[in-house]
């Protein structure tokens, strides 16, 4: 009864509406109504995606009928080609080669000839503040490296949950 109540409070929500607490404890708890949700889950997603349809050969259709159709189509320009999907390749290269370069400059600051000036004239005062601002930049380059590229980490941990 109790996994009814709260099924039915699940189907209540609108789309991307905030889950109470009680339901969430719920779903952690319950693995039967945690399996429901995850397939609807994926079932929305399934027909959110748009549907490929492959137009048909037309060396393959044997009927005059038919190929008279879809010459009418065609000559109208109603029918549009489908094309393949273009798995996007996500190059870590680049990502990496900022990394180093922005990890290398906040190394480098300090012993450059600026650098050295600046600590003799302002002391602590400019040492503090350039830290927590390194502290910061790492902090936002970690955050949008992880946010850009979440697919490959959704990917990677279904993979090795999988494997194990």
């Amino acid at each position: 009864m109790n996994c009814e109540k709260m099924f039915d409070l699940y189907l209540a929500l609108d789309k991307n509406e905030r889950v109470p607490f009680m339901l969430t404890v719920h779903l952690f708890f319950c693995p039967v109504c945690r399996a429901a949700v995850r397939q609807m889950s994926c079932a929305e997603k399934m027909v959110a995606e748009p549907l490929s349809i492959k137009p048909a050969d037309r060396r393959a259709v044997k009927d005059p009928i038919l190929t008279a159709a879809i010459d009418k189509i065609l000559a109208a320009g109603l029918s549009y080609s489908v094309d393949e999907p273009v798995a996007k390749r996500v190059s870590l290269f680049r990502w990496f080669l900022v990394g180093v370069l922005l990890a290398g400059g906040f190394f480098v600051i300090p012993f450059s000839a600026t650098g050295i000036w600046i600590q003799q004239e302002f002391g602590l005062s400019f040492m503090v503040p350039f830290y927590i601002l390194f502290g910061c930049a790492v902090t936002a380059y970690g955050g949008l490296f992880i946010g850009s590229n979440i697919d490959l980490f959704v990917k990677r941990f279904k993979t090795l949950r999988v494997a194990t």
